[in-house]
């Protein structure tokens, strides 16, 4: 199955001079950022769009707002992105003394194509 989305980035083809496309899993992990790295409320007229993310970019979080972060991004992953099928989803914090500043995500997903032969994938976003 083929995928395709509008580059988020409004890149130029140089071909045609309009807007480049992404398609496949591109799109897909474009889709993935997109929803994660989106606060909640942020959409207009949409206002369970997005996850907490972001909200948590500064904080320590607790175990608790991690494991609720992980089951966040695993729930609307599943409800708005219907490519895929998600695995896992892990939210790595640095320990506080630690000089490292990035926390992680991994996504492991499978793709939603109506196979039975899945290849999962995992994501590793850093913000």
């Amino acid at each position: 199955m083929k995928y395709r989305d509008l580059d988020i980035f409004f890149k130029k083809n140089v071909d045609t001079g309009d807007i480049s496309f992404v398609s496949n899993n591109s799109s897909i992990i474009q889709s993935i950022k997109n929803i994660v790295l989106t606060r909640k409320g942020e959409r207009p007229f949409n206002n369970y769009f997005g996850t907490g993310t972001v909200d948590l970019l500064f904080d320590n979080p607790s175990p608790v707002d991690i494991a609720f972060l992980q089951k966040d991004i695993k729930t609307i992953l599943e409800e708005i992105e219907p490519r895929i099928i998600v695995d896992s989803v892990e939210v790595l914090y640095p320990l506080e003394d630690t000089s490292e500043a990035d926390a992680k995500i991994n996504i492991k997903y499978k793709l939603n194509n109506g196979q039975q032969n899945f290849l999962t994938q995992t994501l590793v976003l850093t913000v």
